[in-house]
């Protein structure tokens, strides 16, 4: 008699960011920092990851504008850029006050519900930094969470500019 050995169940995934920075014309007057890049979140288990979404923390939050792919669930116009990444949006309504006080911005993708066994997920960002700030340094911590990983994880690594 053979006995069928029963699949382990695995709902684990790896998250890291891939980024560029672009250091401001010395001649401006406002100097920016900008950083250009890509929060990745690649399913590294063997079943689904369901309603998956990030937290983005930036220390300290003053002077730091996060733009990107980031509109409402109806919104097209930012999801028409040749680019194969998913449109984001908040997840609170008060997302603006809440990532003023602690540095968070939390975003759920607006079409992606599932992500399957090494599927992946991209969201591409971009981060402006005004270098005339008291703080003379900005970090950028990635996290990643879903309905089988609700403790998340933390991204590989982070994105840390000194100026």
């Amino acid at each position: 008699m053979f006995w069928k050995k029963k699949k382990h169940v695995t709902a684990e995934g790896l998250a890291w960011f891939s980024y560029a920075v672009m250091l401001p014309d010395m001649d401006d007057e406002e100097k920016e920092v900008t950083v250009i890049g890509n929060l990745i979140i690649k399913n590294t288990g063997n079943t689904n990851l369901n309603n998956p979404m990030i937290c983005l923390r930036i220390k300290p939050p003053e002077n730091v504008r996060l733009g990107g792919k980031i509109g409402s669930l109806t919104h097209t116009a930012l999801m028409i850029d040749g680019t194969n990444s998913e449109a984001w949006h908040y997840i609170d309504d008060n997302w603006k006050e809440k990532s003023l006080e602690n540095g968070e911005h939390w975003l759920k993708p607006n079409h992606c519900r599932q992500l399957e066994p090494g599927g992946s997920l991209t969201f591409s960002n971009e981060l402006r930094i005004l270098t005339t700030k008291k703080e003379k340094f900005v970090m950028v911590e990635g996290f990643f969470y879903c309905d089988e990983i609700k403790n998340g994880i933390g991204a590989l690594n982070n994105i840390t500019i000194n100026f």
